[in-house]
């Protein structure tokens, strides 16, 4: 698969619990009534069936008794939850297409720029603080043929063991695949002020951390209620990760073409 595949196939998670909660959102089960009388004919039930009616603007639903679901899993706080999972699985997506794209594109670019491959960054320079090399590495790297490809597993894995869930690691990746100032590139792209795609990805983020590590609840707070979450809310947020991440795999695609061709232009002048 390719990481745009990868991106995709994880987020579609997202999408669908977006798409759910629209169909399940209620204002109260309905279990009487005309329609239900009608229901109750048309499936053939007993009189004392219990059925219950999921109904709004786009979704009529009929759960019947053997289901087993009691009435309190479709209730509006119940539901929220899965808006807080849309949002869990959005990020889930972001970090595993950079990591993907990473994977995918370093050894590339590491074969052209060769010893001035590692950006000029501070915040990157941080970032990889702790990546270290045994003597074993050390020895390795001595061979030019499999140098190259050693130090970009090496990056992967460091990067993949640690943690790309903030807006600084597309900005990490970005860098590292050679895109100058990677967020004002996706801004660009998309014709949006960086700020207006940095914060709610940042927002995701951190709602995502809340809801894993916090069941999405306030523990500072005397009654530890969740946080109030909406689905126009988290719409925007799950939209937004979407639409950065197909923005940054195009700039990475057309990048990556320019590689190539700087490479096989280099091979044409000195036969290598």
């Amino acid at each position: 698969m390719t990481p745009k595949e990868v991106f995709q196939d994880s987020f579609r998670i997202a999408e669908l619990l977006l798409h759910l909660y629209r169909l399940l959102e209620n204002e109260g089960l309905v279990t009487e009534g005309d329609l239900v009388i009608r229901l109750r004919q048309l499936l053939n039930t007993a009189a004392d069936e219990q059925i219950q009616l999921v109904m709004n603007t786009l979704f009529l639903g009929c759960i019947r008794e053997e289901a087993g679901v009691p009435a309190n899993v479709l209730r509006p706080q119940s539901l929220s939850n899965l808006l807080r999972q849309a949002v869990v699985s959005g990020c889930t997506a972001y970090e595993t297409y950079l990591s993907a794209v990473l994977d995918k594109h370093i050894d590339l670019v590491i074969e052209l720029k060769q010893h001035d491959f590692f950006p000029n960054d501070n915040d990157v320079s941080t970032y990889f603080a702790d990546l270290s090399f045994s003597i074993g590495d050390a020895f390795r790297l001595l061979s030019d043929k499999e140098r190259a490809v050693f130090l970009g597993r090496k990056i992967v894995k460091f990067v993949q063991s640690k943690n790309l869930g903030s807006p600084a690691g597309l900005k990490t990746v970005g860098l590292l695949l050679g895109l100058e100032a990677p967020w004002d590139q996706v801004a660009e792209h998309l014709k949006r002020e960086r700020k207006d795609i940095t914060k709610p990805v940042a927002d995701a983020i951190a709602r995502r951390n809340a809801i894993v590590h916090r069941a999405d609840r306030d523990l500072a707070a005397g009654n530890m209620e969740k946080q109030q979450i909406g689905y126009a809310w988290t719409h925007q947020a799950v939209d937004t990760i979407k639409h950065v991440c197909l923005a940054f795999d195009e700039l990475v695609a057309d990048r990556m073409r320019h590689v190539r061709e700087e490479l096989e232009g280099r091979k044409q002048v000195t036969g290598v």
